[in-house]
């Protein structure tokens, strides 16, 4: 676990010792599902028949999946499963959260990364895999897999547009800030860019690394651009909801971190012979494999006009 020293950030972030002031673990007993399903926003498509009931099964099975946490496991939240392997994941539910959202009125999924919130570690490290039985994590942390990707901020930020919970932001904030400071310190090399592995980065299918290497679970000592541009992606939102709460933190070394990450992927992650961006070895030199991860730089904001049409041409 922790060497039992607490970090900076870390001691204000609520859902240690006290998961949100005054609660305790919640529980949660859903009606049937025709009940649930009332409560959700109704598409109406006249003569799309087909899709208003593929609507209504992703709704089913979503209410499945929703389950209260055990006692002994140290999760504080219901959550909707990730319905892979009986483990909660990190990117999985991140991922889920995006269209869950909208089903607030019916039940709160979002409270489902509460239970990663309530698993951090003392210096701020926060398993990407934990078992739903037990509460264990699947990863010492520092195993090159044990977490990421970084995407909880992008999250969170996306359900606060949606209902404007400034209460859930505050509540939240620190330990995004302090996950964030960790990865900085265990994730990055020293020309700040960020690494990760095939299990970590969550699409352990790609032979990214060089032949070498096990792209599953090992960094390949590369520079990954997802990695790099998620790192990106969470300063920027952590920036905007420490603006938004008026957050009591020096966060300049965030607004430095943007600055450097935009330049790095710019100047030396663009391959502009294959039009996208892609990973770089030790050695300074691109990998010629094109890989949906070279979009994330999109989604970063800091694409420019000739380089977002290059890689629409990729896309066509």
């Amino acid at each position: 676990m922790s060497d039992g020293t607490i970090y900076p950030h870390v001691e204000q972030e609520i859902f240690k010792d006290n998961p949100f002031p005054g609660r305790e673990m919640r529980a949660v007993t859903l009606p049937d599902f025709d009940k649930f399903y009332n409560q959700l926003p109704q598409p109406y498509w006249a003569g799309h028949d087909d899709a208003l009931a593929c609507y209504r099964k992703t709704w089913e099975i979503a209410y499945r999946n929703i389950l209260s946490p055990k006692a002994g496991t140290g999760f504080v939240s219901p959550f909707i499963d990730t319905a892979f392997n009986g483990d909660l994941f990190m990117w999985d539910s991140s991922f889920i959260l995006m269209f869950a959202r909208y089903g607030k009125s019916a039940f709160d999924f979002q409270g489902t990364l509460d239970n990663f919130y309530a698993k951090q570690h003392n210096d701020g490290f926060i398993s990407r895999q934990l078992n739903e039985e037990t509460g264990a994590e699947r990863f010492e942390r520092h195993d090159p897999s044990s977490t990421g990707p970084n995407v909880m901020p992008w999250c969170e930020w996306e359900y606060y547009l949606n209902f404007g919970d400034k209460e859930r932001l505050t509540n939240i904030f620190p330990a995004l800030f302090a996950y964030h400071r960790w990865m900085r310190s265990y994730r990055s090399w020293p020309d700040g860019s960020y690494w990760s592995s095939g299990w970590g980065c969550g699409m352990d299918n790609q032979p990214r690394c060089p032949e070498d290497c096990n792209h599953s679970f090992h960094h390949g000592f590369m520079s990954w651009v997802d990695a790099t541009a998620q790192a990106l992606i969470s300063a920027q939102y952590l920036l905007k909801m420490g603006k938004e709460i008026a957050a009591a933190y020096d966060l300049s070394d965030l607004d430095k971190e943007v600055k450097a990450l935009t330049g790095y992927l710019n100047e030396k992650m663009w391959n502009e012979e294959l039009g996208i961006y892609t990973d770089r070895f030790r050695d300074g030199s691109l990998s010629n494999v094109i890989t949906v991860a070279g979009f994330w730089p999109i989604l970063a904001g800091v694409v420019d006009e000739y380089r977002l049409g290059r890689m629409m041409d990729l896309l066509d």
